[in-house]
């Protein structure tokens, strides 16, 4: 997770592999730009996140097309469907959520989309 700026991030799960973060504003661009680093660090892609009850609603927190990072607006459910696909598709091994707006508490967000993730794939619990 991380802050507004994006600049201080906290790693909520632990392992040995260095990580590199990388920003990219479509799943494909990710994709190759991972490709391009190789296989010798975990990739962690940064998504800026808006969260409420339907796409709607938080769709108007986001700060709109900045071209560099992807972006998400809708439910945690769909956050964690979304961080599902980007780890099975092997887009990157990890995300790393910017709050797309200062009040949205990045915390109790990544714990909230954590125990829904580890309920789509075991072996992420």
């Amino acid at each position: 997770m991380a802050d507004a700026s994006g600049d201080n991030w906290t790693e909520l799960t632990s392992g040995t592999t260095a990580a590199v973060r990388l920003a990219a504003p479509d799943l494909q661009q990710a994709r190759r730009a991972r490709r391009r680093l190789g296989g010798d660090a975990a990739v962690i892609l940064d998504v800026t996140v808006a969260i409420g009850p339907d796409f709607r609603s938080a769709r108007d927190f986001l700060p709109g097309d900045d071209g560099d990072s992807l972006q998400y607006a809708g439910t945690i459910n769909g956050l964690a469907g979304l961080v599902a696909d980007i780890f099975v598709a092997e887009v990157a091994d990890g995300v790393t959520f910017i709050p797309a707006s200062p009040g949205l508490d990045v915390r109790k967000l990544a714990d909230a989309a954590r125990d829904r993730i580890a309920q789509r794939l075991p072996l992420a619990a």
